[in-house]
């Protein structure tokens, strides 16, 4: 056997071992759930009695700037350009792949 053979007959179990654990996770997963079991735990307290202070406080630098400096760019994104069609995403995200991969064609060829 060569070693292509032997590459594709791995791969092919690798994914059929993957499948087989997605699968399972999601019959597991789908169990029904009732009652406490699908609220989230808060420490043995009601989901109602923290529903106004569920945000991300003001100390954390990382939030913070991101909703005061990012606010605008973040409602452009999100109102303007996402369309909800998954080639519209691939075609955005291929934009920034083909640009990353001319800057480090420049960077190479200017340095060295």
């Amino acid at each position: 056997m060569d070693v292509l053979s032997l590459a594709v007959i791995a791969s092919s179990l690798m994914l059929l071992a993957a499948l087989l654990t997605y699968l399972s996770y999601m019959v597991v997963r789908k169990g029904s759930r009732t009652g406490n079991l699908s609220e989230p735990y808060l420490c043995g307290e009601s989901v109602n009695d923290f529903k106004d202070s569920m945000s991300v406080g003001s100390t954390n630098l990382y939030w913070g700037s991101t909703s005061s400096n990012l606010k605008k760019f973040y409602s452009i994104l999100r109102d303007e350009i996402h369309t909800g069609v998954l080639n519209d995403w691939f075609f955005y995200m291929g934009m920034w792949f083909v640009l990353a991969v001319i800057l480090s064609f420049i960077v190479v060829s200017l340095g060295g």
